[in-house]
C-alpha cells in the first residue's frame, strides 16, 4: 500500500513539475562516475537499492563505500588529507566537524551551483529544506551540505510493560528515575533502561536531560557549564540511570547496542535516535507495544529543547566529477526521492515531503508512525544543534563531556565534581 501511494504521489509530482529549464539536462554529465562516501546510516542503506535510478535518468554511474562512523571517518581524514580525488561525494555532520572540515577547505561551496541555473534544475527549490537544516548546513556563509535527514534523540518506552506494572507513563523528565524504581520493583528480570554510554556518543543522549533540567553547556559569559547546577543535574540523573538501571557493558554502548536491546524487548525505556525508528519496529512486536515522543519536560523548569540535527551530502573541494556529483546531490535531496525514503525511516528535512499526503498516509497507518512523526515535527520546532560546549574542537569536547559521565557511572567521581573538572578540561579547548 504504500508503495503504491508512493509511486503515485512521484508520478503527479513529476506531472505537476514545472518544464525544465532549456539550459538545464540531467544528462550533460553522462558517462560519467561519481564516487560516494557514506556512513553506515538507514539513508546510505536504501541508497544502495535506489541509486540505480539515478543512473537511469542521467547516465552517470556510481560507486558507493559504506562503512560504519569509525572507520567511515577515518577513511574520510585520510582521503581528505591527501587531497585525494578518489571520493566525490560524502556524507557530512556540519553540527559535529562543519567548522574544522571548512577551515581544511575539505568542502565545496555548493551556493554557487544552486544560484547557477544551467547546473540547478527548476523545481530543485532549496528553501524547502527547513530553515533549521539550511542553518546548520550555512558556515560563514558557505553551504556546505544539503541536508538528507531530519533526526534526534527520542523518548522511547514500553507501553505493555508500563500498563502492566500500573505505572504512568513519565510526564516530566523527573519522572522517568521514578518509573524505572518501579519497573526493577514489579519485575526484576525486565530489563529498564539503557542509553548511550561510549565516552563520543553520550552528549547526543544526555543533552536533553541538562536543557530540560534548566541547565546549559555554556555560561551566560560564554564559557564552559557543565558545573552550573542545573547542569549537574542533568549529568547525574542520566549518569545515575546508567548506573542503577542500565545492562552490563554499558559505557561501550552507543545507537546499535541500545536499539538491539529495545527490539529484543529486554529494556523499558531509552532515549535515543529517531533515526532508528524503522529499525525498531522491524523487530515483532514492537510496533504494537512500543510508545515514542520527544523526551519530557522538566517539572520545574517546562522547559523541552531537545537536540535536533541532520546529515548532508557534501561534495569534495578535490573531485574531478563536481558537476556530476551535483547532479547526484540534486536528485539524492529532491522531494521525489526523499518521498519514497519515508518508507526507509528517514525523515525528510524538506517541508514538502513532511507535509505531503504521501507522509501522512504512511503515519495514519499505525499510531506508532504518527507519533514518532509528531515527534518529529515538534523537535524540527524546538530543537537546538548544540550538544557541547562551545568550541570548534567538537569531537575532543563531546569525548570530555562523555567522560565526566562515565567517571559518575563507575563511582570514580560525583557528579559535580566530574561536571567541573570537566569545565576545566573544556576550558583548554576554547
Amino acid at each position: 500500500m504504500l508503495r503504491r501511494t508512493l509511486a503515485a504521489l512521484a508520478a503527479t509530482a513529476l506531472l505537476a513539475a514545472p518544464a525544465v529549464a532549456q539550459d538545464f539536462n540531467w544528462r550533460a554529465q553522462e558517462g560519467r562516475t561519481v564516487t560516494l562516501l557514506l556512513n553506515n546510516h538507514p539513508w546510505s542503506q536504501a541508497m544502495r537499492e535506489m541509486s540505480a535510478d539515478f543512473t537511469a535518468r542521467t547516465g552517470i554511474r556510481v560507486r558507493m563505500e559504506i562503512f560504519n562512523e569509525e572507520q567511515f571517518r577515518a577513511r574520510l581524514t585520510t582521503l581528505m588529507q591527501g587531497r585525494s580525488a578518489d571520493v566525490d561525494v560524502f556524507m557530512s555532520l556540519p553540527s559535529r566537524e562543519g567548522a574544522v572540515f571548512k577551515r581544511a577547505g575539505w568542502y565545496t561551496d555548493l551556493a554557487p551551483l544552486i544560484a547557477d541555473r544551467a547546473r540547478t534544475a527548476p523545481d530543485f527549490n532549496y528553501e524547502d529544506f527547513g530553515a533549521g537544516m539550511r542553518q546548520q548546513a550555512t558556515l560563514d556563509g558557505l553551504v556546505a551540505t544539503l541536508p538528507i535527514n531530519q533526526e534526534g534523540p527520542l523518548f522511547y518506552w514500553r507501553r505493555d510493560i508500563f500498563q502492566r506494572c500500573g505505572i504512568p507513563e513519565p510526564r516530566f523528565v523527573e519522572d522517568i528515575p521514578e518509573a524505572a524504581a518501579k519497573l526493577r520493583a514489579c519485575d526484576a528480570n525486565q530489563g529498564v533502561w539503557a542509553a548511550r554510554g561510549l565516552r563520543g556518543a553520550v552528549p547526543y543522549a544526555l543533552t536533553g536531560f541538562i536543557n530540560n533540567l534548566g541547565g546549559s553547556y555554556a555560561t551566560p559569559d560564554g564559557k564552559p557549564g557543565l558545573c552550573q547546577p542545573a547542569s549537574v543535574r542533568g549529568i547525574e540523573m542520566y549518569a545515575n540511570l546508567l548506573k542503577e538501571y542500565g545492562p552490563p557493558g554499558a559505557l561501550n554502548h552507543t545507537f546499535t547496542q541500545v536499539i538491539e536491546l529495545l527490539g529484543q524487548g529486554r529494556i523499558a525505556m531509552t532515549h535515543e535516535s529517531s533515526n532508528e525508528f524503522a529499525n525498531i519496529v522491524r523487530f515483532p512486536g514492537r510496533a504494537q507495544d512500543i510508545g515514542v515522543r520527544v523526551l519530557p519536560p522538566g517539572r520545574e523548569t517546562g522547559i523541552s529543547r531537545p537536540v535536533v540535527i541532520g546529515w548532508g551530502l557534501a561534495i569534495s573541494a578535490h573531485s574531478r566529477q563536481r558537476d556530476a556529483a551535483w547532479l547526484f546531490l540534486q536528485w539524492a535531496t529532491s522531494t521525489e526521492v526523499q518521498t519514497r525514503l519515508v518508507q526507509n525511516g528517514v525523515a525528510p528535512p524538506r517541508a514538502s515531503v513532511f507535509q505531503g499526503p504521501a507522509f501522512t498516509a504512511w503515519a495514519n497507518e499505525m499510531p506508532i508512525r504518527r507519533a514518532w512523526a509528531d515527534a518529529l515535527v515538534e523537535i524540527g520546532r524546538t530543537g537546538t544543534g548544540v550538544y557541547q560546549s562551545p568550541t570548534d574542537r567538537i569531537p575532543e569536547a563531546r569525548d570530555i563531556i562523555g567522560n565526566a559521565v562515565q567517571q559518575v557511572v563507575l563511582g570514580r567521581a560525583s557528579a559535580r565534581d566530574a561536571a567541573c573538572a570537566a569545565d576545566a578540561e573544556l576550558a583548554r579547548l576554547q
